[in-house]
């Protein structure tokens, strides 16, 4: 008889289970995959940013969330492992991209100060993280003086068709013009696999 040992759960094992316990029991059948989901807003002076809400607004290269906007489609699923902000000049009227810097959320009091959260079906699950803990000097996964990538101690699980909001709260400060603000999200998750999966 083989011995079996029990170790921690992996993050596809909690995608799995959570989703059985929605009533999503084909998540077991579907596509296994990398998920990356980012979205981005002006650093206009608000002092609240709600990341991914209405994102089905927003095209590439601002956000790649598509028409489901902050809902994962039917057969789709993820696993909420690292997040990182990124800050950059952006131009509106080419649709383009002309700066985009890690290192300056780092330098940024405003970012620096801030607060994380992320909600899913208006139920709060990551709650008042400070951004200070995602810079290299207070990151506990850092392995180089300019991480700023956050790996959370708990993996939230984002079932499909559920709303998901991450929310951004700052300290009063400048506005800068076409500055804007990208939160990242990645994980391991499921893609709809209709016919086979790989």
């Amino acid at each position: 008889m083989k011995e079996f040992i029990r170790g921690a759960v992996t993050p596809q094992m909690k995608n799995i289970a959570v989703n059985d316990r929605f009533g999503n029991s084909g998540i077991k059948k579907q596509q296994g995959s990398t998920i990356i989901k980012y979205d981005t807003l002006p650093f206009d002076g608000r002092t609240e940013f709600r990341f991914f809400e209405e994102s089905n607004q927003r095209n590439f290269p601002l956000s790649n969330t598509g028409a489901d906007g902050n809902k994962l489609g039917v057969g789709n699923s993820m696993v909420v492992e690292r997040a990182y902000l990124t800050i950059g000049t952006y131009n509106p009227s080419t649709n383009a991209w002309l700066t985009i810097d890690t290192t300056d959320v780092g330098s940024n009091v405003a970012l620096l100060t801030s607060e994380f959260g992320f909600t899913i079906a208006n139920s709060q699950v990551i709650k008042n993280v400070p951004v200070l803990s995602w810079i290299a000097d207070f990151n506990k996964s850092a392995e180089n003086n300019l991480n700023s990538n956050y790996e959370f101690d708990t993996q939230i699980i984002i079932p499909p068709l559920l709303e998901f909001v991450a929310t951004l709260r700052t300290q009063k400060y400048t506005a800068v013009d076409n500055t804007y603000v990208r939160l990242t999200i990645e994980g391991s998750g499921a893609i709809i696999a209709p016919k086979t999966t790989f």
